[in-house]
């Protein structure tokens, strides 16, 4: 074939703008293309008039609460910016006040229960009719039938919310996995309440097990903030982690591990301290110690992590050696629940450095204190009876019937792996209330729906539609409940305001060893490892913008996913190539994954080595049933088969780990 040359190539194009000109001048295409150019002008935006200014205000996406400036062109938001510190969920909030789909009035049900058919009712009519259905069961001594289920953000909403349903004579009020039910498991080794905060700005050695500090995790922005100081004042960040993800990137050094087994690698580090002398204040100590020097060798602690013994004694001497350090339990990017065995081996390692308590170490911080709620006879009787479950994942599981449930801007039945077993007690119950912007796959169970504001519009805008705050629902309904007013002085969210101070860290308490728990431990995950029908471990990421679901709902989330995560509506799952080859997969191939739960089909397989052998990857926020049309329908959601095993202490399902196999 003959060689082209660049000229070659010139005169080709040369040669066809000459004919091109020619042919158009004796055609019609001048004139068509001036009718599109008239039509054209007329299509585009024309700019806001009004005056330009800068609102200040606070993005209230996370417990962070950072604060950002708003530029305004009269009464409309155009833009978002972080005034300072501040996180990709910032942009988020400008989408969200915008969104098509935003629900703009309050929604009865209208058809079947998870049909997600609506019809618009008044505020008055599903205020009145909520109040009828609580006062109906608080007449006849039902109060444990009431239910709250919250997004774990630790916001005014949901400490009122769980002071609405306590005073109303319950006790089930949950939170959804994450850093909250984290905190809940800590509170129960100690005894006091409050959600977790590690100093992460003084320390200067950070020992992560699974969490994902470079990708959304916890205060975003915070955690940013205090890694661009690691370096210049010499601290070490090291990231423990089955995935090479950005987060072990960035950090000094990466120690990969195999799939599940972060607290066993938790206690080798705590058995080569106790060999250095390292000792904890904490109860139960002596006998903890004592069962993992009996129970965890150093061989069988390498064998089942696959960290050699130098690596852990390495660590622990780091870890030791250093004047702040801190170790951080909670798994993926924003705070997804690990085992109570995992997140209390961790935070063994701080007790016995003396890092709970102490600046550069781990403190609580406590958020919202309310108070305790005036109750009335019903409420306080009815406090007796009820059995409380350990966690939302054990009150849907093995939790008594509820018969009204409130919802505050949460997704259980999307989140949770028992999603299905709730879709089928919110059936039989006699209503669900969900408060929410956007509806979502358990609003679509729901029987009214009532129209949340956004971040934006609680302080820089004013709300767009008939919505209102969270908080500002629950005063209303309790107004109108016989016997609760006495439990809610506040008139509005904003009498709230002045209680919402940013969490300050007050010192921990004396930590308690749960020794039964890791006499139980490693019996269980060696019988989860030995699994020779599964032989594959399925372990779950986040993507930063689209975290556990949320950010999928919003069209420029999707604009911004590669094509090894989304084609179509086919989702990708990452594999290492050596387990590729072993199963006869390669890259592009659609495989189906099974567990002992169910099957989730149809994936296509991207190759990477950034994985470790045997071990599938698979994206979390994906295949909605009911989220908006941007969400619904793409790809599939791993919730379904994954590990539905109740942890005895925070209740949630340790699903991070699952065992699986292909076809």
């Amino acid at each position: 074939m003959e060689k082209l040359e660049r000229r070659d190539i010139i005169k080709i194009a040369g040669g066809a703008v000459a004919g091109t000109a020619v042919g158009t001048l004796f055609s019609g295409a001048p004139f068509l293309g001036l009718q599109w150019l008239v039509e054209w002008t007329q299509d585009q935006p024309v700019p806001l008039a009004g005056e330009e200014k800068y609102l200040k205000g606070a993005c209230v996406l996370c417990p962070s609460r950072c604060p950002l400036s708003v530029r305004m062109i009269g009464n409309r938001a155009v833009k978002v910016e972080a005034a300072g510190t501040g996180c990709f969920r910032i942009q988020n909030a400008i989408h969200l006040l915008y969104h098509p789909e935003r629900i703009k009035y309050p929604l009865k049900r209208a058809g079947k229960k998870g049909g997600g058919t609506f019809a618009p009712v008044t505020w008055e009519e599903a205020l009145k009719d909520i109040a009828a259905k609580t006062e109906e069961l608080r007449a006849k001594g039902k109060t444990s039938a009431i239910a709250g289920i919250s997004n774990g953000s630790f916001s005014l909403s949901e400490s009122l919310l769980k002071r609405f349903v306590k005073a109303a004579g319950s006790p089930h009020f949950y939170t959804e996995n994450g850093l909250a039910a984290l905190s809940t498991a800590f509170n129960k080794t100690r005894n006091v309440a409050g959600a977790l905060h590690y100093d992460l700005d003084n320390a200067d050695y950070i020992l992560s097990f699974g969490a994902r500090l470079l990708e959304g995790w916890g205060d975003a922005a915070g955690v940013t903030k205090a890694f661009t100081g690691w370096k210049s004042r010499g601290a070490r960040y090291t990231q423990i982690d089955t995935l090479c993800t950005r987060s072990a990137s960035l950090a000094d050094q990466w120690i990969p591990v195999k799939p599940g087994t972060e607290a066993v690698l938790a206690v080798g580090i705590a058995r080569a301290l106790i060999a250095m002398g390292k000792t904890s204040p904490g109860a139960g100590f002596a006998r903890w110690a004592q069962i993992i020097i009996n129970d965890y060798t150093p061989e069988k602690i390498t064998e089942i992590t696959g960290v050699s013994q130098e690596t852990v004694t390495r660590i622990a001497k780091e870890f030791a050696g250093a004047r702040n350090p801190v170790a951080v339990a909670g798994r993926g990017g924003q705070g997804v629940s690990s085992s109570t065995a995992e997140f209390t081996a961790v935070l063994a390692l701080n007790s016995m450095v003396g890092s709970l308590g102490k600046q550069g170490g781990v403190m609580v911080a406590r958020y919202n204190d309310l108070g305790e709620p005036v109750l009335d006879a019903a409420a306080a009787e009815g406090l007796k009876k009820a059995k409380l479950a350990a966690g939302l994942d054990d009150y849907i599981k093995n939790g008594e019937q509820f018969d009204i449930l409130f919802i505050n801007e949460a997704n259980p039945v999307y989140r949770s792996p028992l999603g299905g077993e709730l879709t089928e007690k919110m059936k039989k119950a006699g209503m669900v209330v969900a408060f929410m912007p956007l509806l979502n796959d358990t609003a679509a169970y729901a029987d009214y729906v009532l129209p949340t504001i956004t971040s934006l519009e609680d302080g820089p805008t004013a709300p767009r539609f008939k919505s209102m705050h969270p908080a500002d629902i629950l005063l209303s309904a309790a107004k109108r409940i016989k016997g609760l007013a006495g439990a809610f002085p506040w008139k509005t969210y904003a009498d709230l305001l002045p209680l919402q101070a940013p969490p300050t860290p007050a010192a921990a308490a004396g930590f308690s060893f749960p020794v039964e728990l890791f006499g139980e431990y490693l019996p269980a995950l060696e019988k989860k490892l030995a699994d020779k029908k599964h032989p594959l471990a399925l372990i779950p990421f986040e993507l930063p913008q689209v975290g556990d679901g949320d950010g999928l709902a919003l069209p420029y989330v999707l604009k911004g996913l590669d094509g090894t995560t989304l084609t179509g509506k086919k989702l990708w799952v990452l594999m290492n190539p050596e387990t590729a080859d072993k199963n006869g997969v390669s890259e592009g191939s659609r495989i189906d994954i099974e567990s002992s739960r169910g099957e989730i089909g149809s994936v296509k397989v991207h190759l990477t080595r950034t994985v470790a052998p045997d071990t599938i990857a698979i994206p979390l926020g994906f295949g909605h049933d009911f989220y908006t049309r941007y969400a619904e329908g793409k790809g599939v959601n791993p919730k379904v088969i994954m590990s539905d095993e109740i942890d005895p202490v925070s209740g949630a399902a340790d699903w991070w780990f699952t065992r699986v196999k292909i076809s």
